[in-house]
């Protein structure tokens, strides 16, 4: 019998993203008070035998979608599940478990996803119906789900407001739960107190040709997503480096490591500017490659200015940029775009420079004000070491650990829902699919969220 049981929608192992990792910190602060074990995709690049796993505190097991018996089998074991993304709609047998189901939000991907498919699905109607049927996994998500996390206060509201309009909030559950703590916590994403001692070590200056240790190197950890502006920060280093030749910009990666991903379309065009503009080996750096876990902190600790720069839309509000994390963990000195919760935090305190969307010009004066003045920033990087200690994993899982705590002690009983008939589903709006069309946009989801091995099998029987 396990206490937690945690479900990682991502790749985990050497080279994983933020989904990934915040299964795999979650897990490791979890075992600290409870019997945790820890399923991740059968694609992960790790292998079992890795020594990634070696010597943690909890059990690894590896599920594949087209055999769920592992998921359930261990759910049926497990006093409480806690799940990510689309793991509710590839295991929906999940939702008939007796164990309570703790549903993390921190990815709003419904939002994310609006962004995604603006450049990979040219038709209108298409895009609908995807956003449609993100909807109805996110409500499928509100309705099952006992406990919510999200990641800052902004998202609990867009949360709240969710969880008000299924009846998850109604006059029974407030009677007993007026400030909505038993339903809802914040608890961000975070970051290790001390780098790992294989992250230790020159990788960059002596070792990519272009840089130096003369060099001011911003670094832009992460990938390219679609709602990132690589395009205008990549215009403001050629802005600046005219009057600061030292300046150099380096992107952690350019790939993602979960090869069931589609590319961004952002990360090509961020290269074809960079080699248009000549800066591409001088000034500008692109790493093809995700770098593993135990060892991005050896990039990060060579850089000089960590920079996180994005369009305002939709999604930045709502949106924790999990990169400015490792920024904060090793003490950089931060130039972001205003517009999200994290670049506040950022101004607020004194972390670094925020600057207009869009702005070349504006940005360029940030990077050579900051670049210039190494005093300034020496000053920032003591204010960071004051202000990351709230960020360490250990304390932003202090709601989730309560809450475990209160679930285990209650035993199985979940929180009340609305009776049969009680919850309201929005429905689909517009005029319906032909039978012909249906099947083919059900194959292209179902295609995008399945191993390749399986997506390959499905394809081959509808061809036949």
């Amino acid at each position: 019998m396990y206490d937690v049981f945690v479900i990682s929608d991502d790749v985990v192992g050497e080279k994983m993203a933020g989904p990934g990792i915040r299964a795999w910190e979650l897990s490791k602060c979890l075992a600290r008070h409870f019997k945790v074990v820890l399923a991740i995709p059968e694609y992960s690049s790790a292998s079992q035998n890795s020594t990634f796993f070696e010597n943690i505190p909890f059990q690894v097991v590896r599920y594949s979608v087209d055999d769920p018996a592992l998921i359930e089998k261990i759910g049926q074991e497990s006093k409480i599940v806690l799940f990510q993304g689309y793991i509710l709609s590839k295991f929906p047998s999940i939702k008939e478990l007796p164990a309570c189901m703790i549903c993390d939000l921190y990815v709003p991907f419904p939002l994310e996803n609006l962004f995604v498919h603006k450049w990979k699905v040219p038709s209108l109607k298409d895009r609908e119906f995807i956003h449609q049927r993100d909807l109805g996994v996110f409500h499928d998500q509100i309705i099952h789900g006992d406990h919510f996390l999200c990641a800052n206060a902004r998202q609990r509201d867009l949360f709240v407001g969710s969880l008000l309009c299924l009846n998850r909030i109604n006059p029974r559950y407030l009677d007993e739960n007026p400030v909505l703590d038993e339903l809802i916590s914040i608890v961000p994403f975070g970051i290790s107190p001390d780098p790992e001692e294989s992250e230790k070590g020159n990788t960059l200056r002596n070792r990519v040709s272009g840089l130096d240790e003369n060099s001011i190197l911003l670094i832009w950890g992460g990938v390219l997503s679609n709602w990132f502006d690589p395009v205008t920060l990549i215009k403001a280093v050629h802005l600046a480096r005219e009057k600061d030749p030292r300046i150099k910009l380096f992107f952690l990666s350019t790939k993602h490591p979960n090869p069931l991903l589609p590319e961004f379309d952002m990360a090509g065009k961020a290269v074809k500017v960079s080699g248009e503009l000549g800066l591409t080996g001088t000034h500008v750096f692109f790493n093809p490659e995700w770098v593993d876990y135990d060892r991005r902190g050896a990039y990060f600790m060579e850089a000089d200015i960590g920079v996180s720069i994005h369009k305002v839309h939709f999604e930045t509000y709502y949106s924790f940029r999990t990169r400015i994390l490792d920024y904060l963990k090793y003490d950089l000195p931060m130039i972001c775009t205003e517009g999200d919760h994290l670049a506040e935090f950022i101004r607020g305190k004194g972390l670094g420079m925020s600057v207009r969307p869009e702005d070349e010009h504006e940005l360029a004066a940030a990077i050579l004000s900051l670049a210039g003045e190494k005093e300034w920033r020496e000053k920032i990087k003591e204010r960071i070491r004051s202000q990351k200690k709230k960020f360490y994993w250990e304390r932003t899982c202090e709601p989730l650990i309560r809450y475990c705590r209160k679930a285990l002690a209650a035993g199985r009983k979940k929180n009340k829902r609305p009776e049969n008939g009680g919850t309201f589903i929005p429905a689909l709006s517009g005029r319906p699919y032909s039978l012909k069309g249906w099947t083919k946009k059900r194959f292209w989801l179902l295609s995008q969220k399945l191993p390749l091995r399986l997506s390959a099998k499905i394809k081959r029987l509808f061809r036949f």
